[in-house]
């Protein structure tokens, strides 16, 4: 049995817990979603947010629920490396340490892409008329789509690699969560950003959040007012590889892998 046989067969495994859980954590997820999209994307546009804002709203909240998921993911990694330690059970396998790690950051990722794949539905159902699907280029939503989990997955991974122990959460949230995900794009454009203050325009660029923000809104609402789309995927798949590099040998290192 080789590494890839190895990772497919846990894959699978994961597949088969998630499938259980399917109906709970969608529930969660879509009234979270639901109640993101009533405040931000309706009642800011009483406020004097443009027209359309509410479509601009729910193609972000879509695209950012698998980095809120974060926290969840690497809270459950940090609690058994403090605790039972059931990863040394995946360590011992016929797998290479490197490709568990890699294992790890894609089944974050494909799970994230399960789950929130239905809140596109039914973020057209609340809005209505304002999202044109029209403007949809679909292929190009797809490619966003996964490469924005798999920044999720193995960005996880990272900050499994470099945070400490469980008390370290409440950092994950205040140090890296909520300022990517409020400085990301959350709410507003990079063009809205840059023609605020353009040092703040370009300073936002080092935050991967901005290029899924700005990638899943040029597929889904067309190009226009965006930064350039295969600029968003590449500079994603630079963080990727960043990240699943650098987290890898920082697990490495933390639980004495050869």
């Amino acid at each position: 049995m080789n590494s890839w046989t190895t990772f497919a067969q846990l894959i699978r495994r994961d597949l088969i817990v998630f499938k259980r859980g399917f109906r709970k954590n969608f529930i969660d997820t879509a009234i979270l979603f639901f109640t993101n999209v009533m405040a931000f994307g309706y009642f800011l546009q009483q406020e004097g947010a443009h027209e359309g804002y509410a479509a601009f709203f729910v193609v972000g909240a879509i695209a950012s629920f698998g980095f809120v998921e974060i926290v969840g993911k690497v809270g459950i990694q940090l609690a058994d490396l403090g605790g039972d330690r059931t990863i040394f059970h995946t360590l011992v396998m016929p797998i290479r340490s490197r490709m568990v790690f890699y294992y790890f950051g894609f089944s974050w990722a494909l799970t994230s892409m399960l789950l929130s794949i239905l809140l596109f539905p039914l973020g057209k159902l609340l809005v209505f008329t304002e999202w044109d699907l029209s403007m949809i280029s679909w292929w190009r939503l797809a490619i966003m789509y996964v490469t924005a989990n798999l920044f999720f997955g193995y960005f996880a991974v990272w900050l499994t690699g470099i945070l400490k122990n469980m008390t370290d959460l409440h950092s994950l949230w205040l140090r890296y969560i909520a300022p990517m995900w409020m400085f990301g794009g959350y709410v507003y454009s990079w063009q809205s950003a840059y023609a605020l203050n353009h040092v703040v325009g370009y300073i936002s660029l080092i935050n991967p959040m901005i290029y899924v923000m700005e990638g899943m809104r040029a597929a889904a609402l067309g190009q226009a007012g965006y930064l350039p789309y295969w600029v968003s995927v590449l500079m994603l798949w630079v963080f990727i590889g960043l990240c699943s590099w650098h987290g890898n040998r920082r697990l490495k290192r933390k639980l004495d892998c050869i």
